[in-house]
């Protein structure tokens, strides 16, 4: 993000979850987030970069499985993020 001010959206969506899982209250998991967000990318304090990270704790998101620390919201593992996007080569295109 600091790089390109873009992150690609699964990575995005990946990044939002992790940091949910990662935080003990939701709701500091939240502002972590939008501080992240609104920094380091093009969209920050703009309501689609607004609404990014607030699918990422399941706002416009069909309610899932409970599951600790995510309650409702949809998990997002590094395995399903592999099935659907190939975080190896991307790590290694913006580590440069």
């Amino acid at each position: 993000m600091v790089n390109t001010g873009k992150m690609h959206g699964y990575m995005r969506m990946y990044w939002g979850k992790k940091i949910l899982e990662w935080s003990t209250e939701p709701e500091k998991a939240f502002q972590k987030a939008l501080y992240l967000n609104n920094k380091y990318e093009l969209d920050g304090r703009d309501p689609n970069g607004f609404a990014g990270v607030a699918w990422c704790f399941g706002k416009h998101d069909r309610p899932w499985v409970t599951r600790p620390i995510f309650g409702n919201v949809r998990f997002m593992s590094f395995e399903g993020l592999r099935r659907k996007f190939d975080a190896d080569a991307y790590a290694t295109r913006h580590s440069q």
